[in-house]
């Protein structure tokens, strides 16, 4: 047990107090603006700025004060005029300290005095430091001579004893506050063992569920739930705040009270947060309706591929009752659903995809597609995510993360995933896994609320025109197969097929029941073509509509693709032609003969 308290303070703050008797300067990185949790009076626990937290931690050790430089000038803490007083007389500054700022050749000044105070215990940080320049542009001569004299003094610098808190040794410490190490130079903080570099994590469960706890009994009605309901509310604002800073989970509850939304409600303030909507779209009673009947629509459409129809069913049924996740034993963190529809090419994967959405939205304008054999170079990952800082295009986002901040409610589809740089399918991980992934510009994109399909081709064998097709657990067994290899053996990402898990969907070839009905639609679509385009009543005789079909169904192996490429040359082609010399004012024609020309020539005889 820490003889200081510290016991139940944050990681990083142990770390600092228990390393000031070796350590003369220190680099903070990571979640540096947030807030962190310190107990209080009465077993209370109390949500700090960094500049707080710290001062909490270092006066347990007799420090009088600390030091914060900003650009826009310096701050004393604790801002108590005795502190100040103190700082005024170690360093001479005096009006400095009522917030003016102070360059480089002062600052220099301030740091030596600050180390080198034999008689108090005092603290310098440097904050904003990565944005002392602009991207690229290199340190002035006098910020290059004030990180000069920052490395003379972690090598100068000795520890002093005062006061009866501690009786060793402790230097009086440089802190440089920085978003990545890499922003002050390698000669800096490589150059010397007493430069302590610690990562500011984000918070843990533990610290969210403290907080949580606190929060929701200040929302709408909080103060009249049952101690019971109250921590069940904490816990799934815990579980539901993944990957959010204890900063934005104050803000939650704050749009929480804007918006009268209480504690049983904390779903909806959490996504009003990260998406800026309270509805959910997925729980609306007229999406369960739609459900209902959702496998005679996506079966009418996607024909031939009960299984999958019904695979995908469940994912949206999951979504509609909430118990996605359900069997994690907390709340879901990734995506609504995950796909991974595989099989032969021209069997229905994207056409499933597309009627998914209109099933749930209602609009196809909420299916989003990238076909990712456009993605196989490693720098076309800045194409899905938006180029980092420095780069062309910084700023400007990426097309996936665009597209899902500004409809979050969407079908994302990644057609012939395996056709993907590896390092593009690395960030596949954190959407699967987290439900959010970081732009090129630093922000996150929250997926929480899309279902995520994959398409791909493994494992299909190809097929010579008039082979029989492996169906059922033969074809299914061996995709199942390949797509392991693939993930597992060729690109070393079996962690990406785990996150994917049950979700691969083996589709069927087109067997010629289903070929038949198919080739009979695509001619039906023929004839409102025409009625469309030309106020023309056509009509396919049987012969015609016979000989189309046989021709179309002869080959299987290009799926419904092939059936529509056979009905096209055989049919929409000479048509099109026949239709281009009709005479002005035919409003009915009949396709009576279909005849075949020398070199594969279809033609067409109207009646």
């Amino acid at each position: 047990m820490s003889p200081r308290g510290l016991d139940d303070h944050p990681a990083w703050l142990r770390e600092i107090d228990a390393s000031l008797t070796v350590a003369p300067a220190y680099v903070l990185h990571g979640n540096l603006r947030d807030r962190y949790l310190v107990p209080g009076e009465g077993g209370r626990w109390t949500p700090l700025d960094l500049h707080p937290a710290l001062w909490d931690t270092l006066r347990r050790s007799g420090f009088a004060a600390v030091l914060r430089h900003t650009p826009v000038g310096l701050q004393v803490l604790p801002n108590e005029p005795e502190a100040t007083r103190l700082v005024a007389r170690v360093t001479g500054l005096n009006g400095e300290l009522n917030g003016r700022p102070i360059g480089p050749d002062q600052l220099t000044g301030v740091l030596r005095a600050v180390t080198s105070c034999r008689d108090a215990r005092l603290a310098l940080t440097i904050d904003y430091v990565s944005q002392w320049r602009p991207a690229g542009i290199p340190p002035t001569d006098a910020e290059h001579a004030f990180m000069q004299a920052a490395l003379a003094v972690v090598h100068d610098a000795r520890p002093i004893v005062v006061g009866s808190q501690r009786t060793s040794g402790l230097f009086n410490p440089l802190i440089w506050l920085v978003d990545r190490p890499a922003d002050l130079p390698p000669w800096l903080t490589g150059g010397s063992e007493g430069i302590r570099q610690i990562s500011v994590p984000q918070p843990e469960l533990g610290a969210r569920l403290r907080l949580a706890r606190g929060l929701v009994a200040s929302m709408p009605g909080g103060d009249r739930l049952p101690e019971e309901d109250l921590e069940n509310a904490a816990a799934r604002f815990a579980e539901r705040s993944v990957g959010m800073s204890l900063h934005a989970m104050i803000a939650t509850t704050q749009l929480a009270l804007d918006q009268s939304l209480g504690p049983e409600r904390i779903d909806d303030a959490v996504r009003a947060y990260r998406i800026g909507m309270t509805e959910n779209p997925w729980a609306h009673p007229e999406l369960r309706a739609r459900i209902r009947n959702g496998e005679a629509v996506l079966s009418a459409k996607v024909k031939g591929q009960r299984r999958a129809v019904r695979h995908a069913l469940d994912i949206l049924i999951r979504s509609n009752t909430g118990m996605t996740g359900a069997e994690r034993g907390g709340d879901a963190t990734g995506p609504r659903g995950i796909l991974f529809f595989a099989g032969p090419t021209g069997v229905g994967k994207t056409e499933l995809a597309k009627r998914i959405t209109h099933l749930v939205f209602g609009d196809e304008n909420a299916y989003v597609r990238f076909d990712m054999s456009e993605f196989a170079a490693d720098h076309s990952e800045a194409r899905l995510i938006g180029s980092p800082p420095g780069y062309e295009g910084h700023g400007e986002g990426g097309e996936l993360t665009n597209a899902v901040r500004q409809r979050p409610f969407c079908v994302v589809l990644f057609d012939e995933v395996e056709k993907a740089h590896p390092r593009i399918l690395d960030k596949f991980l954190q959407i699967l896994s987290d439900g959010r992934l970081t732009d090129g510009s630093g922000d996150t994109v929250h997926f929480g609320e899309a279902i995520i399909v994959f398409t791909s081709n493994l494992g299909v064998p190809e097929l010579r025109p008039g082979e029989a097709v492996p169906v059922g657990a033969e074809l299914e067994t061996a995709v199942k197969k390949a797509i392991e290899h693939e993930f597992s053996v060729t690109i070393h990402r079996p962690e990406l097929l785990g996150r994917i898990g049950d979700n691969i969907v083996v589709f069927d070839y087109i067997d010629p029941v289903t070929a038949v009905e198919l080739a009979g639609e695509f001619i039906g679509n023929v004839v409102r073509r025409a009625a469309e385009q030309h106020r023309l009543e056509l009509t396919v005789s049987a012969e015609v509509r016979r000989d189309v079909v046989e021709l179309a169904v002869a080959d299987l192996s290009k799926g419904g693709r092939g059936i529509g490429r056979v009905v096209e040359s055989t049919l929409v082609n000479p048509l099109a032609r026949a239709l281009f010399d009709l005479p002005a004012g035919t409003t009915a024609v009949t396709v009576k003969e279909l005849v075949r020309e020398e070199g594969g020539w279809f033609t067409v005889k109207l009646v």
